[in-house]
């Protein structure tokens, strides 16, 4: 249903008006002064199909309000043949000239409502193929995700692992910086399956990834899958030191899983065999190198009789990092996709929450709201909530203005995206999500 607006001084002799609007289509139709339709359209509520404005004399002032106030709004001018350039020019569709002919009336009406129609059609058609790329987008990025997931586990496929072990070995070499690598291989795993069969050899694997994924405390690391059973840690500016501290929490944290392995030759229970290597890049050798090192390192812990770690570190007692702070926080559980991206992310959200400390001393307050909306977009991408929350509570502090909160409020942040300990892992079955993806 097409609605129109007469807009004109004389709000009684409009019947001819009226019915032009209704042979073209037209169905609500109001008559009001200039000043009012102009008022109507700059408030944006219930805007017409088109409007027309009669100038009897007098400026083009109620024209030009009613241009600027909605410029893709159609406006029929019904002037004296002598402004007709003028008019146009002010931002009239079309022009009738008094004396009005009826004729002329009614088909410049026709015209502009098929103009108007069209471009009605026009945007759905755009609104239409702007939903369905945003709906392709969302798939596409769907299909990535899982692309990058191994089905079983959760973690990490090979493909993706390997990708960005080499983005990180990269990184490495551009800012001298070690890489640490552990190789985890299960033990005994092909009696494991011949004994409880591949279900219970594909429990198995879940159980001990999803105990391996919580042993990684900084959200650059990660677990990825290799092999069938062989497993990686990948463990960015890490030395061998760190790296054997970690490769002993996974050997441990299996280990007190007390999966039973009834046909393991080196204990009564699911164990683990890890080797490491950190290598601080240099530019003429290869990720391969740091490989090779691991792998070197995880064959010698087999051949010393399994369910132990190997590696070129001496072994060393402690933790990579104290365990009240990153035990403070719940643990984010992010997918996979997210391992090169939510470090860095981190990284600068801590960098933001100082700059935040550093406004809060000059009560910048436009400064803190920049800050703010970019970290609450951000972390929403990421799925990271409780950043959402810290931010939001940062930002009703300064505006207050309440300094010490909004202090308190920026060093929680600032704890927060250095401490909280990220687990890449997807929950639930990988395949089936893949399987609905495709089909839809």
């Amino acid at each position: 249903m097409l609605k129109a607006v007469i807009a004109t001084a004389d709000l009684e002799n409009v019947g001819e008006l009226r019915d032009g609007l209704r042979d073209a289509g037209c169905i609500s139709i109001a008559t009001v002064c200039p000043e009012v339709a102009v008022t109507a359209v700059a408030s944006g509520a219930d805007l017409p199909d088109l409007v027309v404005l009669c100038l009897a004399g007098g400026g083009l002032v109620p024209l030009q309000q009613l241009a600027r106030a909605h410029r893709d709004l159609p406006i029929l001018v019904i002037c004296e043949a002598s402004r007709i350039d003028a008019v146009l020019l002010a931002g009239a569709a079309e022009c009738v000239v008094t004396p009005v002919r009826p004729h002329e009336l009614r088909g410049r009406l026709r015209q502009l409502v098929r103009i108007r129609e069209g471009a009605a059609q026009r945007v759905e058609r755009e609104r239409k193929l702007a939903s369905q790329v945003v709906a392709l987008q969302a798939e596409k990025e769907a299909l990535e995700r899982l692309a990058c997931v191994d089905p079983l586990t959760g973690v990490a496929n090979r493909r993706y692992t390997l990708s960005l072990l080499k983005s990180e070995w990269r990184r490495s070499s551009r800012e001298h910086l070690p890489l640490g690598l552990v190789m985890i291989d299960l033990d005994c795993f092909h009696a494991y399956n011949e004994l409880y069969g591949h279900l219970g050899g594909d429990a198995c694997l879940r159980r001990v990834n999803e105990a391996m994924a919580t042993c990684l405390r900084r959200p650059s690391d990660f677990i990825g899958r290799y092999g069938g059973e062989e497993f990686v840690a990948v463990l960015p500016n890490t030395d061998a030191a760190g790296a054997r501290l970690v490769a002993e929490r996974l050997r441990r944290a299996v280990e007190d899983l007390q999966l039973p392995h009834a046909k393991s030759n080196c204990a009564s229970v699911v164990t683990i065999t890890a080797g490491f290597a950190s290598i601080e890049a240099p530019a003429d050798m290869t990720v391969d190198e740091l490989i090779g090192a691991a792998d070197a390192a995880l064959l010698r812990a087999k051949a010393l009789g399994r369910n132990r770690v190997e590696g070129d570190a001496p072994v060393v007692e402690g933790t990579l990092t104290s365990a009240s702070a990153w035990l403070r926080f719940e643990p984010v559980h992010a997918d996979p996709w997210l391992v090169d991206r939510i470090p860095r992310f981190l990284v600068e959200a801590r960098h933001n929450a100082l700059e935040v400390m550093r406004a809060l001393e000059v009560q910048d307050t436009a400064a803190i709201a920049c800050v703010a909306a970019s970290l609450r977009t951000a972390a929403h991408g990421l799925g990271l909530a409780r950043v959402e929350h810290l931010v939001d509570d940062l930002e009703q502090a300064a505006l207050e203005p309440n300094p010490i909160a909004a202090q308190n409020a920026a060093e929680e942040l600032a704890q927060y995206v250095t401490h909280v300990q990220v687990i890449y892992r997807r929950a639930g079955d990988t395949a089936r999500q893949m399987r609905a993806v495709t089909a839809g």
